[in-house]
């Protein structure tokens, strides 16, 4: 009877909350000198791959439902917690999301990293991250463990960026 009313009903879309900064996160850009100042790119382009349905909820990004702009606003929203945002300093910290999988139990990223003084490209990487975890029997709890680990997933391929020591030493070179 459950199969045949979530057949009837189709897929449901939900948004996650805004992303909110991490601890974790915090501590690792304490390796940045605090004189270390980035703007955040804007880059509009969506990832080729996105797959992002627990159970019969597909879960979209706050706001446009873009999955770009969240990696934006995470990555300013770090960069302002740890006092290294300015949204007019040379060294510019670009984000190019490539990938969002978010399956039941599991959730894979991968976004390339680019930071630039002027036109020096001082760091490019393809960062990746892969995380599992415990599903729930019930649809609607595993949809909502979805949800909450979607955001943890943003915040662990950010902490992979901010404990790259490519990343603190481009950091360290922002005034050259």
């Amino acid at each position: 009877m459950l199969a045949s009313l979530t057949s009837l009903t189709g897929c449901v879309t939900q948004q996650i909350l805004p992303y909110h900064a991490s601890v974790a996160n915090q501590m690792k850009l304490g390796s940045v000198p605090p004189t270390a100042r980035f703007q955040v790119a804007s880059n509009e382009s969506q990832p080729s791959d996105v797959q992002t349905i627990v159970r019969t909820v597909r879960i979209q990004a706050p706001g446009d439902g873009s999955w770009s702009t969240y990696l934006n606003q995470a990555l300013r929203t770090e960069l302002t917690t740890s006092g290294n945002y300015d949204a007019s300093a040379p060294l510019q910290i670009e984000g190019i999301l490539t990938e969002v999988h978010i399956f039941d139990g599991s959730a894979e990223l991968t976004a390339r990293f680019v930071v630039r003084r002027d036109q020096s490209v001082r760091y490019d990487k393809v960062l990746h991250v892969d995380e599992r975890w415990d599903t729930q029997f019930l649809g609607a709890l595993a949809a909502s463990d979805g949800m909450n680990q979607t955001t943890a997933v943003f915040q662990d391929l950010l902490r992979k960026l901010f404990e790259d020591p490519d990343f603190i030493k481009a950091a360290q070179q922002s005034g050259t």
